[in-house]
């Protein structure tokens, strides 16, 4: 089971995560939502909160465009998640699956091979044109990724499942506790005005670096 409905990417009105029109067919993106949530979201927010969010959403599709019905919420009974979800996870978790799915959406396979999809009144934009809104959406990716990071650290209170072993940057007394004060801004600085994980711990997890 997914955090997000494939009718919350595309219907959500004027709160519509990705850049889809009304008419778009959710059993396309249907596939991709739990593999771009398990590679985006997961390692965020970590599989605990993950799950607990997942288990407690309203199983009615959200919708917060009075034009479009009547008002629903996506965590009623919990104000927390409400808030991480509006104001960030919403956008971020349709940026993620369009992410995914464009070039399933540009490209379909047959029995005799890869093929573009054309109509009558459009020609489709081919590689060049994934690669281009791919690049674009990845910038949204990742300019979202620290300031989520950063809301859940400043309100790590408020969600006892969100694993803060990393927060406390802005807090550290001496420069040299926790990667404050290192003297170059790292892309999570620049956007966030925090350090990243890396360099906070001097560690790279993904290829067991270690910084000096």
């Amino acid at each position: 089971m997914s955090l997000i409905k494939p009718q919350e990417v595309v219907n959500t009105g004027i709160y519509r995560a990705a850049p889809v029109n009304t008419r778009f067919d959710i059993n396309i993106i249907s596939p991709h939502i739990q593999s771009a949530e398990e590679r985006f979201v997961v390692p965020i927010l970590g599989t605990a909160l993950y799950n607990d969010m997942v288990a407690n959403q309203n199983p009615l599709v959200s919708n917060y465009n009075p034009d479009a019905g009547a008002l629903v919420d996506k965590f009623p009974l919990d104000a927390n998640y409400e808030s991480l979800w509006t104001l960030y996870l919403l956008r971020f978790i349709g940026y993620v699956i369009y992410y995914e799915a464009l070039p399933y959406l540009t490209f379909q396979v047959s029995s005799k091979g890869i093929f573009t999809n054309d109509s009558e009144f459009a020609s489709n934009g081919g590689l060049a044109a994934v690669k281009f809104m791919q690049d674009n959406t990845l910038q949204k990716i990742d300019n979202l990724k620290p300031l989520i990071d950063k809301y859940l650290c400043d309100n790590k209170t408020s969600f006892p499942l969100f694993n803060s072993k990393h927060c406390g940057c802005d807090t550290c007394e001496n420069d040299n506790d926790c990667g404050c004060g290192y003297g170059h801004e790292c892309g999570y600085f620049l956007r966030a005005g925090f350090y990243c994980n890396t360099c906070r711990t001097r560690k790279n997890n993904s290829t067991n670096i270690i910084l000096y």
